[in-house]
């Protein structure tokens, strides 16, 4: 079974494996030309992109589990940090069924797939919290990640899926669906041949309908003068509820085990006093300092805002401080 998830603001690049063989259709009798997945299509307007490479480390601790992904490539991104949390899928290719983290070895061909939309914390390499991670284990399937329309045609128009019987689908939890939940839905899609008309057909073997994409609330502006404080570091803090508020989140204190949650749509963090573990968007960073209460108000450090609230932060030359979308 899958579990249940919170989806992140958090696309898949489309590789149309075509392997060796023909299609039939009824009635008409009709060989079709297939191609390799390294085939490239243009044009594309993806809503998920696809990272593609080989785990070069795993990094577990009692506080997260993320691989570290590398791939060979000229130019561009080449390696990023892939965060493996429990509101996310983790594939076997091979099984079209769930994995686990003790599948996952060094050396092994993955692929990352995540929204266009996913926040990324601002380091090299790069940290996400990604939708699917898919694990290349053998097999003849492919897999695919994308928004499909009322017609199953893929968002760049790329791709159309013909179910049938034998098409099993299930949700996020692995609950069985009918045809009529694929409509307007991202989709993870396994699959083996796709006839190369335009748009290409498939016939998917499996398809995982996930969940319904939050919609992120519109924030405001702010302006702290005199709520700054700063340490003897010299660290800027500001204060939290004053300021996630005004951006839009909802802001939950709890008394017991001193934590604050901030969620606005997808945006979701969690932190806890005197400790520098910053929960964001499925991830956990540092930075330069832990939370800490001032007159009964929680304060972060000012890095806070921009790196997980995802807010634009400007000091003026008389060290005021405006945060804004």
């Amino acid at each position: 079974m899958f579990r249940s998830r919170r989806i992140a603001a958090v696309g898949l690049s489309l590789a149309m494996v075509l392997t060796g063989g023909s299609l039939t259709f009824a009635n008409e009798m009709e060989e079709a030309e297939v191609v390799p997945i390294s085939a490239p299509i243009e044009d594309q307007e993806f809503e998920y992109i696809r990272f593609d490479g080989k785990v070069e480390e795993i990094d577990a601790t009692e506080d997260y589990f993320r691989i570290l992904v590398r791939r060979d490539v000229e130019e561009g991104l080449d390696v990023l940090y892939a965060y493996i949390h429990e509101d996310m899928l983790l594939l076997s290719e091979n099984s079209m069924e769930e994995a686990s983290r003790e599948d996952i070895q060094v050396g092994m061909e993955v692929s990352v797939i995540y929204h266009k939309t996913t926040v990324m914390a601002l380091s090299y390499p790069p940290l996400l919290g990604p939708d699917v991670v898919v694990l290349h284990d053998g097999g003849q399937h492919s897999t695919y990640v994308e928004y499909f329309d009322e017609d199953l045609l893929s968002a760049d128009g790329s791709l159309v899926l013909n179910i049938s019987d034998e098409t099993e689908i299930v949700d996020f939890e692995g609950n069985a669906l009918v045809e009529d939940d694929l409509y307007e839905r991202d989709l993870v899609v396994f699959y083996s041949i796709v006839m190369t008309s335009h748009p290409g057909q498939t016939n998917p073997h499996k398809i995982i309908v996930m969940p319904e994409r939050e919609t992120e609330m519109p924030g405001a502006a702010i302006v702290l003068t005199e709520e700054v404080i700063t340490t003897d570091e010299g660290v800027m803090m500001i204060p939290l509820r004053m300021v996630a508020e005004e951006l839009g989140f909802e802001v939950t204190w709890n008394g017991e085990e001193k934590s604050v949650e901030v969620l606005r749509g997808p945006n979701w963090s969690t932190l806890t006093i005197g400790r520098n573990v910053y929960n964001f968007a499925k991830m956990l960073i540092k930075l330069e300092a832990a939370p800490v209460i001032v007159e009964g108000s929680t304060y972060v450090p000012l890095s806070f805002a921009e790196q997980v609230l995802q807010a634009h932060v400007e000091i003026t030359e008389n060290n005021s401080v405006i945060i804004s979308e």
